[in-house]
């Protein structure tokens, strides 16, 4: 082919048309082969770029490429995002790291601490400490008014002979529980949870305060862009609640719950405010944002 002066010949790839050769190559587009062929060949169309394969993701810069959509419920811009933390990442610049259970696992700006407290300030643990102490305050009156019968016959009927009786033993193993011991301390720790939902629950969800955190003017808010529903302070409430079943055991887990925000980042969040997505605000700064969703 390279002795053949240039031309148009038939298209070896398609007899049925022919197409210009221009000594080195073919070039142009073809014509059919019972056409009067051009002075010279019309160029190919340009190739169309590659698609992409199917579930990938375009590159950051290219054509319609956009990471998250703008999300008007925390300002101009997307969400917020969280930087995992990986091998070899290292902690960007200007951003505050997020620990979990005392573990670095992210980081996340402060610019987007500040678009998703919009404008709210952070309780001090030390207002937490003294709101809960009211509240325990404000519990064991209630429960002496509400249970205080079925304690009055848990502590006369099974505690106090039980107690005499493993004094007096040698071996307190030989002594045995009394039959309604069980039972009775269940109907005590049971109305003692009911007394405490009922009190920390449909509070927490109608104004996001219990009576302590009423008077230290503070209160309960959501960090994700939906109100607070019962399903997520149920979860609150559960995480400091049901320690109660294994007391005295599980009065080690309401220490370690209760001081946890003084380390904690970004939020000062306790235990219990990690899974339901909650943290403690000074009330004044806790106006609700109009573009919230319901529950």
């Amino acid at each position: 082919m390279s002795t053949i002066e240039p031309g148009w010949y038939p298209d070896p790839a398609d007899p049925a048309t022919q197409r210009y050769w221009d000594g080195g190559a073919w070039v142009g587009k073809p014509v059919p082969a019972d056409a009067e062929p051009p002075a010279e060949p019309e160029p190919l169309d340009p190739e169309p770029d590659p698609e992409p394969a199917k579930g990938s993701k375009p590159a950051e810069g290219q054509a319609g490429y956009q990471s998250l959509p703008n999300d008007p419920r925390y300002g101009d811009g997307p969400p917020p995002k969280i930087i995992q933390r990986g091998p070899g990442v290292v902690q960007p610049p200007d951003t505050v790291p997020i620990r979990s259970l005392g573990v670095t696992v992210g980081w996340i700006t402060r610019h987007d601490i500040d678009r998703i407290l919009g404008g709210r300030v952070l309780a001090h643990p030390g207002q937490r400490f003294v709101a809960r102490i009211v509240d325990v305050v404000c519990m064991m009156v209630l429960n002496a008014i509400v249970n205080g019968y079925f304690l009055y016959l848990f502590v006369s009927e099974s505690f106090m002979p039980y107690l005499r009786e493993v004094l007096q033993a040698a071996n307190a193993q030989d002594v045995e529980v009394p039959s309604a011991f069980n039972e009775q301390l269940t109907v005590v720790l049971l109305i003692a949870l009911g007394l405490w939902f009922a009190y920390e629950v449909p509070s927490t969800l109608n104004t996001g305060q219990t009576v302590g955190k009423r008077l230290m003017g503070i209160k309960v808010v959501s960090l994700a862009p939906v109100n607070l529903g019962w399903g997520r302070l149920l979860l609150r409430w559960a995480y400091a609640a049901l320690p109660l079943i294994c007391f005295p055991f599980g009065a080690i887990l309401w220490v370690m719950d209760g001081i946890w925000c003084i380390r904690d980042q970004p939020f000062r969040q306790c235990l219990h405010d990690k899974s339901p997505g909650t943290a403690v605000v000074e009330a004044g700064t806790a106006e609700a944002h109009p573009d919230k969703e319901p529950s």
